[in-house]
């Protein structure tokens, strides 16, 4: 029955995460401050608020809906660039430089994919501990896939987004 329960948490989050929100919810005032308080620190927190708003299928949400959405998204867009890097931008590469710094960020999204796996059942077994360790170990790694590339600049700060959101929710989750 966990098994089942688990594959239905991963089913609504990847049709959360896949299917534009159809209804417009708006937040009830206790989830729209622990979005704020999320939000607050990132570089675009208007932008950061709408993500996540957009994903909610309620007026209330728990922490923990908010903390797997995030977590899951961080993990989407990490296998997203991983098959880019790999299927489109390394096989285009001309430059030798180039080749090697794509060839570095490869290596590096499939070791984050690998972390980002962990965090998420680390998310989905209420262990955020754990969690939480998988994810700051790879905003650590993030460092590793350095470009001036601007589709990798912008997957890298969309996966330290997610992260740091499911980090700033997941504080307010008990360790175990």
């Amino acid at each position: 029955m966990d098994f089942l329960k688990q594959v239905l948490i991963i089913t609504s989050l990847i049709i959360l995460h896949t299917i534009p929100s159809t209804t417009s919810i708006s937040p009830d005032a206790p989830t729209m401050i622990l979005i704020d308080r999320m939000c607050l620190n990132t570089v675009n927190a208007y932008y950061c608020e709408r993500s996540i708003i957009s994903k909610l299928d309620k007026p209330h949400a728990e922490i923990t809906t908010i903390t797997k959405i995030a977590a899951f998204n961080a993990l989407y867009i990490s296998k997203i660039t991983s098959a880019l890097i790999r299927d489109s931008f390394l096989p285009k590469a001309n430059n030798p430089l180039t080749k090697t710094k794509l060839r570095t960020c490869l290596a590096t999204y499939n070791g984050i994919e690998r972390y980002l796996e962990g965090a998420y059942r680390a998310v989905l077994n209420n262990e955020y501990s754990d969690m939480r360790r998988y994810q700051s170990y790879v905003l650590g790694m993030l460092d590793k896939c350095k470009t001036d590339f601007d589709p990798i600049v912008r997957k890298n700060w969309w996966v330290r987004l997610m992260i740091n959101i499911s980090l700033l929710a997941g504080r307010r989750l008990p360790a175990l």
